[in-house]
């Protein structure tokens, strides 16, 4: 492989192990230097809005700046597992498949790993966020499904 396989296959482990600090579920930016023109090149792998999603519509829907930011508007379509394949294609060796790449990514995640000091930090921080959306009943009885062991 080359720069561009071991990038690809480093962001989606990061994925796995630090999902708070990047993830499958958000955007992704990549430069590749190409040492033979001398000349960088990008991929913009940010996700997309809905298409009738204007300023106008935000302005008129959402109160404040906050209520945008945790309301249904300020969700993008993700664009990372698309700019990892856009950079495989475009930058890759040609060597290795996407699945080849993923492989130890998809490993860490079937087989599982001890979550960091600082993933945990962030779980616990967010736990409100997730919560508010369930009942206690819902939550201990097992009915959503936060853990392996199904306790939250």
């Amino acid at each position: 492989g080359n720069a561009a396989d071991a990038s690809v296959a480093i962001a989606a482990a990061l994925a796995v192990l630090e999902p708070c600090s990047t993830g499958l579920g958000g955007d992704m930016f990549a430069l590749h230097y190409d040492a033979n023109t001398r000349k960088v090149k990008s991929i913009n792998g940010s996700g997309r809005c809905p298409s009738n999603l204007n300023i106008d519509v935000v302005k008129n829907f959402h109160k404040s700046q906050l209520d945008f930011t945790m309301g249904i508007h300020s969700v993008t379509v993700p664009g990372a597992a698309q700019g990892w394949e856009d950079t495989i294609n475009k930058f890759g060796s040609g060597k290795l498949s996407l699945l080849q790449i993923l492989e130890p990514a998809i490993k860490l995640a079937e087989e599982g790993f001890p979550v960091s000091t600082l993933t945990a930090l962030r779980w616990n921080q967010q736990m409100d966020c997730i919560t508010k959306w369930y009942t206690p009943e819902e939550i201990d009885g097992g009915k959503v499904e936060m853990s392996t062991d199904g306790k939250g």
